[in-house]
């Protein structure tokens, strides 16, 4: 090519650089777009008046979540209150109705001609910042970083990270007063008082879960109303937001728990009085709540919506015990439910409710109220610092996570089953936890007086529950409840004085020992249908006889038995009554 030949081409290039087209600009009040317009006869190009597609909008990246959906994210303030807004817009909605409606209901004035919205379209599609952000809509560690359910992101994450879950509870988790505040007017109260420690440490504990795989669950403190064990929960709350806020129901539907549980993703759940809710949403929920998975729902676009994930450390509140709210009721009491969320007692056994030390107060009710008055006034702010300690020792935390984790086990009587091994790694995550908020400053105790207090909670617990199996302990005591219930109501004493009396509903014959202890013949269909509804019966029969409930010969569970009405003799199941809390007497099983 001559040197004429490239003259030529780069004036070429220049003068293409000066060619109008049509073009986009951001004005102070709106997005505009500029069309040109052709002169027929001497072919110049001119340019057209502006015209607004919307209000100022920033296109200030593009985005990507888990399944590889794209997104824009824009940036506006809402026509009005001017309240800033940031949203994750899925491309597959530009141009569509369902998108502007979006858009629009957020605050962001569209124009209505056809023609612009298409101008619109492609703008939001092809124009603005390309930084790539990953969506996601769960709250906890995503990328390096971690997500409040405000949208918050806390930490320095690997990529910029765009929280697009659910926000209705924001304002939970705005802070008041500072690090310093918090500790000398909140955590100061909660020592010497294992309950108020029981509840810090599973605010500090959820974020530590995800490093050592430990499953969703929690704690459940359960007692009289008026104990001071709503006072308790308050107190976890405040390590994240303002403790009324925190708090949620039992009572909820299944998919709000879900949304709630995403956005809590590796955080806190606190959820008060669980007598709120009926036996069969709180059953639901202690079950699938805690398995960590949402419901399988179809998408409108076709196949199914990706379900929803999510590892919550929940602190729950009630006047009993989860199981006998649920046995109480009706409801079978599955092994995991119980294992997922341990019932706690909240007596303390000061004789002050959930508290043994009152401070500079004279009642557990002037404690109380300092405790509210203090959590309101400070709240939020030790969570993050938290966060920021977790976030720059990952690694090492990790490790000591395992090894306490470890230790605890250890130490659990020979022979301990899964169940009871489960809940004493997640007292020794809430003993590592207490340790480190310590050491971060967060809560001016001195060293190891978290760790005592769970250690304590664990004999506790231990003590009451023992360490076998929880679902023999739940097939005892329906069983148990089924005879206390109906031992005398719809059973026909034996032997009969004169003549047989007529029992509605008939469930088997009562006849008393040399010593005065009653046996009872259960009737196959009524030991199938009640005494061990929900259960396997073979593992049922195993539980009960070795609890002592049940007389069978091995490979029979049925005995033969003459009664009026077998005179021959007829199958029944031979049952004894067993005071089951005198066998399960508080002891010192737990070391270390």
């Amino acid at each position: 090519m001559s040197k004429n030949d490239l003259e030529a081409l780069q004036n070429a290039l220049e003068a293409d650089k000066f060619t109008l087209r049509p073009r986009y600009q951001v004005t102070h009040d709106a997005v505009q777009f500029i069309d040109v317009k052709r002169n027929a006869e001497t072919g110049e190009l001119t340019e057209l008046p502006p015209v607004s597609l919307c209000d100022r909008l920033e296109l200030i990246g593009r985005g990507e979540d888990e399944t590889g959906r794209q997104y824009r994210i824009l940036s506006w303030r809402s026509r009005g209150s001017g309240t800033p807004r940031r949203v994750a817009f899925p491309l597959r909605l530009a141009g569509e109705r369902e998108g502007w409606a979006m858009l629009r209901d957020a605050g962001l004035a569209i124009s209505s001609r056809r023609g612009l919205q298409e101008r619109l379209a492609e703008y939001l599609q092809t124009d603005g910042d390309n930084t790539l952000h990953r969506v996601t809509e769960r709250g906890g560690w995503q990328h390096g970083a971690y997500i409040l359910p405000s949208g918050e992101v806390l930490g320095q994450s690997k990529q910029p990270v765009f929280y697009n879950g659910d926000l209705s509870s924001a304002e939970a988790y705005q802070a008041a007063g500072d690090v310093g505040s918090w500790r000398d007017n909140v955590a100061r109260l909660a020592a010497g008082n294992s309950r108020c420690m029981l509840a810090l440490g599973c605010a500090f504990a959820a974020p530590l879960a995800s490093l050592v795989d430990l499953e969703s669950g929690g704690f459940h403190l359960f007692g009289d109303s008026g104990d001071g064990k709503t006072t308790v929960a308050r107190m976890a709350g405040s390590v994240w937001g303002h403790p009324d806020l925190q708090v949620l129901n039992w009572d909820a539907t299944p998919l709000a728990l879900a949304n709630s549980a995403a956005a809590r993703n590796d955080g806190l759940m606190v959820l008060d009085e669980v007598g709120q809710g009926s036996p069969d949403a709180v059953s639901m929920a202690s079950y699938r709540l805690f398995n960590g998975i949402g419901k399988a729902q179809g998408a409108k676009e076709g196949g199914n919506r990706q379900m929803p994930r999510w590892r919550v450390l929940a602190l729950s509140t009630g006047e009993h015990p989860l199981g006998q709210f649920l046995s109480g009721n009706g409801k079978r009491v599955k092994a995991g439910q119980e294992t997922r969320l341990a019932s706690i007692p909240a007596d303390a056994g000061a004789g002050y409710g959930a508290f043994e030390c009152l401070h500079e107060h004279d009642t557990p009710g002037q404690l109380a109220e300092a405790i509210k008055d203090a959590t309101i006034a400070h709240h939020g702010t030790a969570g993050r610092a938290f966060i920021a300690h977790v976030a720059a020792h990952r690694c090492e935390i990790a490790a000591r996570l395992r090894e306490a984790m470890a230790a605890w086990r250890d130490a659990l009587p020979a022979g301990a089953v899964g169940q009871a091994r489960r809940i004493a790694a997640r007292f020794a995550v809430l003993a590592v936890a207490l340790e480190l908020a310590t050491e971060c400053g967060l809560t001016g105790w001195a060293a190891g007086v978290g760790r005592e207090a769970m250690r304590r909670i664990s004999r506790e617990w231990l003590a009451i529950n023992g360490a076998g199996k929880h679902e023999d302990k739940a097939i005892t005591r329906q069983a148990g409840h089924f005879l206390d219930t109906h031992g005398l109501a719809r059973f026909i004493a034996l032997p009969i004085a004169e003549e047989l009396p007529r029992v509605p509903n008939l469930a088997g014959y009562r006849r008393y020992t040399t010593d005065g202890e009653p046996e009872y013949l259960v009737l196959p269909a009524v030991f199938d249908a009640e005494v061990i509804a929900g259960f396997d019966r073979d593992k049922a029969c195993k539980a009960l006889a070795a609890a002592g409930m049940l007389q069978c010969k091995p490979g029979h569970f049925t005995s033969k038995q003459r009664t009026p009405s077998h005179p021959k003799g007829g199958r029944y199941f031979l049952m004894l009554s067993v005071d089951l809390e005198a066998a399960n007497e508080p002891g010192d099983e737990l070391a270390g």
